[in-house]
């Protein structure tokens, strides 16, 4: 029984990947869970396991008595000789035992132990192998194929494929090779649980990293990927090397090198662009193959607008949009594609708005709308560069008596009457509420300085009352 229980074990262990110190290690555990079943589980036998020879010594403490009363827990003096020379009545000898001595139940707890430990170390192996091929391609054969699912074999162990990470081409037979990115790694049911992908972007970035040896190498760098699994994507490429064509290099002769990794994507068509630190530029090589006029950058909004010739808009578009779409989530822009005379129109339309809004404003904070304020005076500050009401507000005291050659008296009055015509204006517009504007204070003159006393001569000079209080 100790050479069957041995044997299982290491052929298990050499099925599974499980080390041979994991297995001995594994037996052991068994082994003393089926001793502590038959005779106690406060007993500490001794377990030698030795899987080269496949023997298992297994040991257990007992003591020498004159009357057996317990087979597992005394020895008479006869046994005891045969494990120590002259044994004395009290001495406690380990004393070998086999998996037959202690009984069927015993052995059959030692094989379930033995069978749980294995798949605990199973588990683990699984997922030290797989834990840094995260994202990386893994290459199997279909073992079955179910309605949302395809179980692939990977090595010594599965993985899933769910039908969502496929791609609308992909059909597989049992026994079919198969080629994904390895997703996750989740835990189902307690084992680790291998997640494939096919549709992932990664997938397509680790098939160029496998097929061309710039890319492997580094020489050039895949910056983005945007796909619509199994019919169109886009590739951003780039190098450092100003010698190294990355899109011809990732293409290859005669497209040989792209060919190859569209057939592995079930003819997914592949575009290669080469990207760019500058948006617009990368922008315009993403809308390709269209040629683009002109465009307008809307940071605030992240939108980029792409003007092209009237009869390339469809091209730039694409069927149903998947040229823009497949466009913007590569380089991460809304772009708006519009035809060269549309744009005509629209270029128009904002310029006469531009101008509106430029009337409007010269009509708002036109200096000439502030009542008593000269002709001259307004050419002077024309001079200076304040050509509105608002930069006056703006403007401190001591600039306006510069410029202006006028009192510091003359130019706070000055400044509160740009500020108070601001205020009422966005007051009437309910931008701002009354009194939320601050008006400018005159400074005290150098005579008013000298007469106001100080607060150390406040707090010298005595009150009447203190006064009174001494006489």
């Amino acid at each position: 029984m100790i050479r069957e229980l041995a044997k299982v074990a290491d052929e298990l262990g050499r099925e599974k990947g499980v080390s041979r110190e994991i297995l001995a290690e594994a037996l052991k555990e068994a082994i003393v869970a089926a001793v502590g079943r038959k005779i106690g589980k406060y007993l500490e036998p001794e377990v030698v396991v030795d899987l080269d020879k496949g023997n298992i010594e297994i040991l257990v403490p007992k003591e020498v008595s004159e009357d057996v009363t317990n087979k597992w827990f005394e020895i008479d003096m006869d046994e005891a000789s045969r494990y120590k020379e002259n044994p004395q009545l009290g001495d406690v000898l380990m004393v070998s035992v086999t998996l037959d001595d202690l009984g069927r139940q015993a052995a059959l707890v030692a094989k379930q132990k033995l069978f749980e430990k294995l798949r605990d170390a199973e588990r683990q192996v699984v997922f030290d192998q797989f834990n840094n091929k995260k994202g990386e391609i893994v290459n199997g054969t279909l073992l079955k194929a179910d309605r949302d699912l395809l179980t692939v074999n990977i090595g010594k162990t599965e993985a899933i494929l769910p039908r969502r990470e496929m791609m609308a081409g992909d059909y597989f037979n049992r026994g079919d090779y198969v080629r994904a990115l390895l997703l996750d790694i989740k835990t189902h049911k307690g084992w680790p649980q291998l997640v494939l992908s096919r549709t992932h972007p990664e997938f397509m970035k680790k098939l160029f990293e496998t097929e061309i040896p710039e890319v492997f190498e580094g020489i050039i760098d895949v910056k983005s990927v945007a796909r619509e699994p199994g019919d169109r994507a886009k590739v951003a490429v780039y190098s450092q090397n100003s010698n190294i064509d990355p899109v011809g290099a990732c293409i290859g002769l005669k497209g040989s090198r792209i060919n190859s990794i569209s057939h592995e994507l079930r003819g997914e068509k592949i575009d290669v662009v080469e990207w760019s630190p500058d948006p617009v530029r990368f922008v315009c090589n993403a809308i390709s193959p269209a040629d683009v006029v002109l465009t307008n950058v809307f940071e605030d909004e992240g939108t980029i607008e792409v003007v092209v010739p009237d009869d390339q808009l469809s091209l730039a578009i694409g069927k149903k949009g998947q040229n823009v779409r497949l466009a913007a989530r590569l380089t991460d822009w809304r772009i708006d594609v519009l035809k060269e005379s549309e744009y005509a129109e629209i270029r128009k339309e904002r310029l006469v708005a531009q101008e509106q809004e430029m009337k409007d404003f010269y009509e708002l904070y036109n200096l000439e709308n502030l009542e008593g304020l000269e002709d001259s005076a307004i050419s002077r500050l024309l001079e200076v560069g304040i050509d509105d009401i608002e930069k006056l507000s703006n403007t401190t005291p001591d600039e306006l008596t510069e410029d202006l050659e006028i009192t510091e008296e003359e130019a706070v009055e000055l400044i509160n009457k740009a500020i108070d015509y601001l205020s009422s204006k966005l007051e009437e517009a309910g931008v701002f509420e009354e009194g939320e504007f601050e008006e400018l204070e005159e400074e005290p003159s150098e005579e008013d300085r000298e007469e106001e006393p100080s607060e150390k001569d406040r707090e010298e000079e005595p009150s009447e009352k203190d006064g009174e209080e001494e006489r």
